[in-house]
C-alpha cells in the first residue's frame, strides 16, 4: 500500500510543471492578444487624426476663400431690408 502512495510522487513534479508551462502559454497568449489589439486602435487613431487634420486644413482653405473685405460686408448689410412689422424681411436681389 505504502508504495502505490510513494509511487505517485514521482509523477508530480512533471505535472506541476506541465500545468506551469500550460499556464505560461495562456498568460502569454492573452497579452500578445491584448497587444495586437491596442496596436490596432492607436493605427486607427492615426489613422482618424490624419483624417481630420486633412479635414480641418480644407476648413480654414474654405474660410480663407469665404472671407470677403469690409466693404462686401456693408454692401450685404444693404440687401437686407427691414420692413416695419419686425417679423418680415424683404430680401433684394443683388446685382
Amino acid at each position: 500500500m505504502n508504495e502505490l502512495i510513494a509511487g505517485g510522487g514521482s509523477y508530480m513534479l512533471p505535472a506541476l510543471f506541465a500545468i506551469a508551462v500550460v499556464f505560461f502559454c495562456v498568460v502569454v497568449f492573452v497579452s500578445m492578444r491584448k497587444a495586437v489589439r491596442a496596436n490596432d486602435q492607436i493605427a486607427l487613431l492615426e489613422a482618424l487624426l490624419r483624417e481630420q487634420r486633412k479635414q480641418t486644413k480644407m476648413l480654414n482653405q474654405l474660410i480663407e476663400l469665404s472671407c470677403e473685405p469690409e466693404n462686401d460686408v456693408a454692401e450685404q448689410e444693404e440687401a437686407v431690408q427691414v420692413v416695419e412689422e419686425p417679423s418680415h424681411l424683404m430680401f433684394r436681389a443683388e446685382r
